[in-house]
């Protein structure tokens, strides 16, 4: 199994950048995560590290963890409780997104999300993503909106649930084989300006490191307001 990934996150219009991410092989293991501090919140910047560095210290610390869905549950948990706890001592409200990810090498892999970041997995056959939690996405699961008219909305960027703005956070967890596919995180930045067709296409025909860069130029020259944010991974 080859498994080749390449990150970038890029300003973008934003005066600063609050998205972080991690690409990166710990032992055995290929682990990814992107995370989006709040805009419109303070201290987003620190939230969206915190989320980051507290899934990475969860698997580096995770010897007492029984495989991935309880290591990813537990990171999300640690990382709630520290955003909770610095917004309690600050008087902030910051809050981040996260999707993360643990790649197994038999290619097996567990994702685990909370608010409108996302994993795309891409293949000859198929793209699927993770699903967002965001009020546009709520209207579609409720046959309110379509898919297309969704991408469209002008509320399509508030999300309905993220780390530290409750007391509890648990993440939708999704188990994926990954062999002979194409895996793209990304922060709205990227999906809320491209279609997930458009992102496939490039991903797909690149290797990680231009398909990074391309999928960011693509966002600017679209007019994507946000920072964005993009690991590609390839696995075959």
């Amino acid at each position: 199994m080859s498994i080749d990934f390449f990150g970038v996150t890029e300003r973008g219009r934003r005066e600063r950048n609050e998205d972080t991410y991690l690409a990166e092989r710990l032992g055995a293991l290929s682990v990814f995560a992107v995370a989006d501090g709040l805009g419109g919140h303070a201290a987003g910047d620190v939230a969206s590290r915190l989320a980051v560095s507290t899934f990475r210290e969860t698997l580096v610390q995770s010897a007492s963890l029984r495989g991935p869905v309880a290591i990813l549950q537990q990171a999300f948990t640690l990382a709630n409780a520290r955003i909770v706890a610095y917004n309690r001592e600050r008087g902030l409200n910051a809050g981040s997104t996260l999707v993360a990810v643990i790649l197994e090498p038999s290619g097996h892999c567990t994702i685990g999300t909370i608010g409108d970041s996302r994993a795309f997995i891409i293949s000859v056959e198929d793209v699927w993503h993770t699903k967002d939690h965001s009020y546009v996405q709520t209207l579609v699961d409720r046959g309110v909106l379509s898919e297309d008219e969704a991408f469209a909305h002008p509320k399509k960027h508030i999300v309905e649930k993220a780390l530290g703005l409750q007391e509890s956070a648990a993440p939708d967890i999704y188990e994926k084989d990954l062999q002979d596919t194409t895996l793209v995180l990304s922060t709205d930045g990227l999906h809320d300006t491209l279609r997930p067709q458009r992102i496939a296409e490039i991903a797909a025909r690149l290797s990680p490191r231009d398909a990074a860069a391309h999928l960011v130029r693509e966002a600017l020259r679209q007019q994507s307001t946000d920072n964005i944010t993009v690991v590609v991974v390839r696995v075959t």
